[in-house]
C-alpha cells in the first residue's frame, strides 16, 4: 500500500490520561516530560494483499487516525519486550471493506466515516500547496476538519529528535480484548516537510476521552510506500510441564507438533523461567503444592500450567488453553471442552495426571523440534 499526502499534528497530553485507557501490557512513552496525542490524516493507495490484487472498494480510500507512542512493559516479572511503536484510539475510514477487515483480522478500532479532501494549489505537488481533509463520523455525530499547507522539505531528522519520535515508527500495537499483538510496517524513511495549519479541530481526540494540551505542532510529507507483516503476539504464551515426568514429555512432544506456527514456549515447572515469575502469579496456579521456595512440588498433580497475558492457568483450564493457542483442528476441538463442567474436566484431568508417572521414564523422551533439533528455541530454561 501507499500512505500519500499526510499531515502530523501533534499536541501534548496527560500522561496518567493515556495510560488509564491501554491495556496492562503496555506503558506510555514520553518525550521532552510529556506524553503525545497526534492526529494524522491521509490518503491510502494501491492496497493488496501480498501476492494477490488490488482489493474491490478497499485499495484507495481516505483515513485519518487519533494515536499516542508506546512501549511493552515486563509482564508476570518476565523480562519484558523492549518493543515500542503505536497505539491507535481510533482510525477513521471511508471505505466499509477496509473498516471491517481492519477490525476482524487487526483488532484495529476503524471507523466507518464519510470523508472528503479538497487540494489547493499551483499543482497537486508543488510546495506551499494546501490540504483538506473533512471527517464525518456515521452514526456519532463526531466530525473534524484538518488543513494544512506543505512547505519547503526539512534536513534529515535526527534520531533524538521530536519529529523522529512523533514519526520515525515501523510498530503498532493492537488488542483484542485478551492479548496484546505487534504489526510491524516497512518502509522507507519518511522525507518531512515544513507545514502550517490553516485549521484543524480536535473532536475526533477528545472524544476518545483524551484532551490536547498547549497548541499543535505540524509537519508533512508527500508519501511513502510500505508493506505490512501479519500480526503476532507480543507475549507468546509458556507451558510449564514436569521436567521429571516422561509422560509430560511426551505430552509437550504433541504440543509441539499441534503448534504449527510455533505460538507457544515451554519451560520446565523446576527451572529458572518459572522462578522468576512474579509470586502472585505462581500462588495463583491452582492445584500446585507449592515447596519452601515458591516452587511446585514434582509430585503434585496438575502438571500442566499455561501462562499467557491474562494470567496463570493450570489443570483442564490450561489444556483447553493451550489447544485455542495451537490453532486449527486443535483449537475447533477445545469448544466442545470449554461446554464441560469444570469439575469434571479437572476430575479427569487429575485421573489421568495422578498416573503419569506410570509411563515411560524420562530417559527415553528426547523434546525436540519438528525439523528433529534438540535446540529447539520454544524451549526455555
Amino acid at each position: 500500500m501507499r500512505w500519500d499526502d499526510l499531515a502530523f499534528v501533534h499536541w501534548r497530553a496527560d500522561a496518567a490520561q493515556i495510560a488509564a485507557l491501554l491495556p496492562p501490557s503496555l506503558e506510555v512513552e514520553e518525550f521532552d516530560g510529556s506524553a503525545w496525542i497526534g492526529l494524522v490524516p491521509f490518503t491510502m493507495r494501491n492496497t493488496r494483499l501480498a501476492g494477490a490484487g488490488r482489493i474491490p472498494t478497499a485499495s484507495d480510500f481516505l483515513e485519518c487516525n487519533v494515536r499516542t507512542y508506546v512501549r511493552a512493559r515486563a509482564m508476570h516479572g518476565l523480562h519484558g519486550s523492549t518493543e515500542r511503536g503505536v497505539w491507535f484510539f481510533s482510525l477513521d475510514a471511508q471505505s466499509l471493506l477496509a473498516v471491517l477487515g481492519a477490525r476482524i483480522f487487526w483488532h484495529l478500532p476503524y471507523l466507518w466515516s464519510r470523508m472528503s479532501v479538497s487540494k489547493f494549489g499551483p499543482t497537486e505537488e508543488a510546495c506551499d500547496a494546501r490540504r483538506e481533509y473533512v471527517v464525518h463520523r456515521r452514526g456519532g455525530g463526531v466530525s473534524g476538519k484538518i488543513c494544512w499547507t506543505r512547505h519547503e522539505r526539512l534536513p534529515p531528522t535526527a534520531e533524538d529528535s521530536l519529529d523522529a519520535f512523533l514519526t520515525d515508527r515501523d510498530r503498532l500495537f493492537t488488542f483484542d480484548g485478551r492479548r496484546t499483538f505487534v504489526g510491524v510496517v516497512h518502509h522507507l524513511p519518511w522525507q518531512l516537510h515544513r507545514a502550517t495549519l490553516q485549521h484543524v479541530d480536535s473532536e475526533l481526540i477528545s472524544s476518545r476521552n483524551v484532551t490536547p494540551l498547549g497548541e499543535p505542532i505540524v509537519c508533512a510529507t508527500e508519501g511513502v510506500d510500505t508493506q505490512g507483516e501479519p500480526l503476532r503476539a507480543l507475549f507468546a504464551p509458556i507451558v510449564f510441564f514436569d521436567g521429571d515426568c516422561g509422560f509430560c514429555h511426551r505430552a509437550v512432544q504433541r504440543i509441539q507438533r499441534l503448534d504449527s506456527k510455533g505460538a507457544l514456549r515451554f519451560a520446565p515447572l523446576m527451572g529458572e523461567t518459572y522462578s522468576t515469575i512474579a509470586a502472585p502469579f505462581r500462588s495463583r496456579v491452582w492445584g500446585l503444592q507449592l515447596d519452601a521456595r515458591g516452587l511446585p512440588e514434582a509430585t503434585t498433580a496438575a502438571s500442566l500450567v499455561l501462562l499467557d497475558e491474562e494470567g496463570a492457568w493450570a489443570r483442564s483450564d490450561a489444556v483447553i488453553r493451550i489447544l485455542r493457542e495451537c490453532g486449527g483442528l486443535a483449537r475447533i476441538a477445545s469448544y466442545p471442552l470449554r461446554l464441560i463442567p469444570t469439575a469434571l474436566r479437572d476430575y479427569v484431568y487429575d485421573a489421568i495426571a495422578s498416573r503419569r508417572q506410570r509411563g515411560s521414564p524420562i530417559e527415553t523422551c528426547d523434546l525436540r523440534d519438528s525439523r528433529g533439533r534438540s535446540d529447539d528455541p520454544r524451549m526455555l530454561k
